[in-house]
């Protein structure tokens, strides 16, 4: 039977994410016809279906009646979800697609608990998932991208690896990756032991294979073969500030103060940031070759994570919400005891709380505080050697 102290902790928690759950959705009513980049998406499979190029923003125009702001930039494969959609009225499909990625960020966050910590508070989590690294989730939600079905993919797919269920999780890694590519880079957790799993290089390779034909091979035959290439209109990841809070972004920031011309300001920064990968390696090789011994399927998932919004140079902020349940995992010194965590979480969704009470402060340490507090974290993991919670062996175990 709980105690007095327990039952006011578990009612607390549960005001809490109540709370959490009410704002989140009042924001989604309120927002439901931005989602910008969901109209972008449903423009592109209209230009489709009628046989104009995604590709061009010309065509986009053509289809639009007026001005396009911008083009579609993702793989042909990744048309087919907004193809369904493109068949409903504006407002119906803007609902639904907000619905869906709200489903997913709650199921997410159940999921998340179940996995890292049964038994704990829901709250540090619910903050994380919501508010943390300047409110990744609203941003997603309100731009209407992609970043949450993403992230479904790729914890699903995780889940599996746990499990041991290493094709069902390339196989989930390749669909999270028709979209922005980016996230093939998971599939090197294939080349890592756990429990009773090998490195499986061929599976790497035969799932970097399916990708790149899922991805590239309709621009090679069929209807799609006539249109453009989509990397080409990919912007450059340093100049989108606030947008794109990445550790490139700041090394650009950081050359810019030197006053060179553009060209060198360019491959100062790129210099800067290929030192600064170089040193996390070095710092990070001791943590990496104690869970490489312990093949700990969960210690890889999480590092991975972590490492992997360190070093992409183009994760956009909505990105970051893949990160959540990184931190309150590893629970690092000294935020080993559950008001720890709750203070971690609260750390890390300050600036996405400040946000959404309209309180913005234009610093460059503002900009970047997602991506410099994630690196805290990894520090503070990499040096410590991490602490687990207890959990059961897959999501949703």
């Amino acid at each position: 039977m709980r105690s007095s102290r327990e039952r006011f902790h578990v009612a607390a928690d549960a005001l809490g994410v109540a709370l959490v759950a009410l704002y989140l959705a009042v924001f989604v009513a309120r927002n439901v016809g931005l989602q910008w980049d969901l109209k972008m998406c449903l423009l592109a499979a209209h230009a489709a279906r009628v046989g104009l190029d995604p590709y061009r923003i010309e065509d986009l125009a053509a289809v639009a009646g007026r001005g396009a702001a911008f083009p579609f930039l993702y793989p042909p494969v990744s048309l087919l979800p907004f193809a369904a959609l493109a068949l409903l009225p504006l407002t119906v499909a803007a609902a639904w697609w907000i619905g869906l990625k709200s489903a997913l960020l709650a199921g997410l966050t159940v999921a998340w608990r179940r996995w890292f910590a049964p038994r704990g508070a829901l709250l540090p989590l619910a903050l994380l998932a919501v508010f943390g690294w300047n409110a990744a989730a609203l941003w997603d939600l309100r731009a209407g991208n992609v970043a949450l079905v993403e992230t479904a993919l790729l914890w699903a797919g995780f889940g599996c690896f746990v499990a041991g269920r290493r094709g069902a999780f390339a196989a989930l890694v390749v669909a999270a990756a028709c979209f922005k590519l980016v996230p093939a880079a998971f599939l090197l957790l294939l080349l890592v032991p756990t429990g009773g799993h090998r490195p499986a290089p061929g599976r790497l390779l035969a799932a970097l294979a399916a990708l790149a034909l899922v991805a590239w091979g309709p621009l090679l035959v069929g209807p799609a073969a006539r249109w453009r290439g989509f990397l080409e209109h990919v912007p450059d990841a340093a100049t989108l500030g606030e947008a794109n809070p990445s550790g490139l972004a700041l090394a650009h920031a950081l050359a810019g103060a030197a006053h060179l011309s553009a060209p060198a300001t360019a491959r100062l920064a790129v210099a800067l940031w290929v030192a600064f990968a170089l040193a996390l390696a070095a710092l990070s090789l001791p943590f990496l070759r104690a869970t490489w011994r312990a093949r700990d399927a969960r210690r890889w998932v999480m590092a991975a994570v972590l490492l992997e919004l360190l070093l992409e140079p183009r994760p956009m902020a909505y990105g970051f919400v893949r990160l959540a349940p990184a931190p309150l995992f590893f629970s690092p010194a000294p935020f080993h005891r559950p008001a720890g965590r709750l203070l971690l979480a609260l750390a890390l969704a300050a600036q996405g709380l400040a946000r959404a009470a309209s309180l913005q402060v234009d610093s460059p340490a503002v900009t970047f505080a997602p991506f410099l507090l994630t690196l805290a974290v990894w520090l503070l993991v990499a040096r410590g050697g991490g602490r687990t919670a207890p959990a059961p062996s897959a999501i949703g175990a």
